[in-house]
């Protein structure tokens, strides 16, 4: 992990897009514009320390319908954009002017999404050399960088595929954790939470396994059983498919009473939709 150097403390500034765009620099929350300001910041932090065209903070703000003064208006939000983070403690060089558009400059360590893929790939490297205590550690503390849902209160179609990649990242790094906890033990502790996301994703059938082996494990075989046909039910009603051929294994060897691991729970990666059997009715 970056530390950095009594310097740069003095300006220490950190920004989170993993939930509603915030700005601190040290203890301190930075007041930010709102609306055009904010999805102008928005884009510069997802390309952060690249050079970003005037044309897409232009499309971020406004989509299809830009005004014909849209690329003096992106120059005001700069500005004031500029003027708050100043104001609010920061150095005056964090967004740069390029030939053609923006750039925002930031030290390591100073964005959620950063810390997050260190976090992220850390917790793998420990979980590869067999220390998967370490591994959990740093898969949560990868995860409680999130507050809620990516870029949250930002009406941008631009940004919407951004937030959705990072949604799915934290998925699927929910995933990757599951399994270390399950192999360690921890199914008891793990089923109020898989239950919570599996009520908010019913249709995503790599948590469902995950739950199903969590209740199996902790002698909830009925209980098991239910969430695969909730999720049967609910995978035919939406996309007309029945559960994927895993799914359906986990599944059979549920009702058989057969032992199960916790990397029998979609720790491989899941093949393509191609080859499903189309449920009847």
């Amino acid at each position: 992990m970056h530390v950095e150097s009594s310097s740069e403390g003095a300006h220490k500034v950190f920004f989170r897009i993993l939930g509603p765009l915030r700005v601190c620099c040290g203890e301190r929350e930075v007041p930010l514009p709102e609306n055009r300001q904010l999805a102008v910041l928005a884009v510069l932090l997802t390309e952060v320390n690249k050079a970003v065209p005037l044309g897409r903070l232009v499309d971020a703000v406004w989509g299809d319908t830009p005004p014909v003064t849209a690329d003096k208006q992106i120059q005001t939000c700069v500005w004031r954009l500029r003027k708050a983070l100043v104001n609010g403690g920061t150095r005056a060089d964090l967004i740069e002017t390029v030939r053609g558009g923006y750039l925002l400059r930031l030290p390591d360590g100073s964005l959620d999404t950063h810390l997050f893929e260190e976090f992220r790939e850390r917790g793998r490297a420990r979980a590869e050399a067999g220390d998967p205590k370490g591994a959990v550690d740093d898969y949560r503390a990868a995860l409680a960088l999130f507050r809620g849902e990516p870029l949250a209160g930002l009406a941008s179609r631009a940004l919407e595929p951004v937030a959705a990649y990072w949604a799915e990242r934290r998925l699927s790094l929910l995933e990757e954790c599951f399994d270390v906890e399950l192999a360690l033990g921890r199914h008891r502790e793990l089923v109020g939470e898989l239950s919570l996301l599996v009520d908010e994703h019913p249709l995503r059938e790599q948590l469902r396994g995950r739950l199903m082996t969590a209740l199996y494990l902790s002698d909830r075989r009925a209980d098991a059983l239910a969430v695969y046909h909730a999720g049967r039910a609910a995978l035919v009603s939406h996309v007309g498919l029945d559960p994927c051929a895993r799914l359906q294994e986990l599944h059979q060897r549920i009702i058989a009473g057969h032992p199960v691991l916790p990397t029998d729970a979609f720790s491989r990666p899941e093949p393509a939709l191609r080859g499903r059997s189309r449920a009847a009715g």
